[in-house]
C-alpha cells in the first residue's frame, strides 16, 4: 500500500501552506525570541526585524498616501474651495459679510501686510511702550534691505581682508628675505 498526500487527507496547498507557516514561525521565534505559547516579544530585534519593520513601515505610509490621494485630499479641496465663513456676534448671530475661503484668506494678509506697527516691528498689542513707525510691509522691507546690505558688506570685508592680508604677507617675506640677504654671519673660533 502507497501512502500519499492525498490518502492522509492533505492537498498540495496544504502542505505548502503548513511549510511556509512553519518557515514563518521559527523566523520569528528566532528573530524576536519567541516563547512555548507560540507568542513573540521584542526584546532583541535583529537587523532582519529593523528590516522587515521598516519594509513594513514604508508599505503602509505608501497605502495611506494612494488612500488620502484618491480620497481625501480631492475632498479636502473642494470642501475648501467651497467654504463660506461669516463673522457672527457673541451670540450667534450673523453679522457682515459672507466671504469663500480664499478672500478671507487676502483679507487677513492684507490686514497682516497693513497693521501698524513700531520700529521693532511689534504691534500696539504686543509693547507697553508702543510707538507707531510705520505699517508691517515697510517694515519687512527695511529688515529685508538692511540684512541684505549687512550679508554683502561682510561678505566684501572679508574679501577686502584676505586680500590684504595676503599682500601683507607677501611684503613682510619679501622684506626679510632682504634682510636676511643683507646679514653677513661669521664664525671666530
Amino acid at each position: 500500500m502507497d501512502i500519499t498526500i492525498e490518502s492522509l487527507g492533505l492537498t498540495k496547498e496544504d502542505v505548502t501552506e503548513r511549510i511556509v507557516q512553519a518557515a514563518v514561525t521559527s523566523l520569528l521565534a528566532e528573530t524576536y525570541g519567541g516563547s512555548e505559547d507560540g507568542s513573540f516579544t521584542d526584546e532583541r530585534p535583529s537587523p532582519f526585524a529593523a528590516a522587515m519593520k521598516k519594509m513594513i513601515v514604508k508599505r503602509i505610509d505608501r497605502a495611506i498616501e494612494e488612500i488620502a490621494g484618491k480620497n481625501i485630499l480631492p475632498n479636502v479641496a473642494s470642501y475648501i474651495e467651497g467654504l463660506c465663513l461669516q463673522e457672527t456676534n457673541k451670540w450667534g448671530e450673523k453679522t457682515g459679510n459672507p466671504m469663500t475661503f480664499t478672500e478671507y484668506l487676502v483679507a487677513r494678509a492684507e490686514a497682516y501686510l497693513k497693521e501698524e506697527v513700531d520700529h521693532n516691528g511689534k504691534t500696539k498689542a504686543e509693547d507697553y511702550n508702543w510707538k507707531k513707525s510705520g505699517t508691517r510691509i515697510a517694515y519687512l522691507v527695511h529688515e529685508h534691505l538692511q540684512y541684505s546690505i549687512q550679508t554683502a558688506m561682510k561678505e566684501a570685508l572679508t574679501t577686502a581682508n584676505s586680500a590684504i592680508v595676503g599682500g601683507i604677507e607677501q611684503a613682510v617675506k619679501i622684506k626679510l628675505a632682504e634682510v636676511a640677504a643683507s646679514m653677513k654671519v661669521e664664525l671666530k673660533r
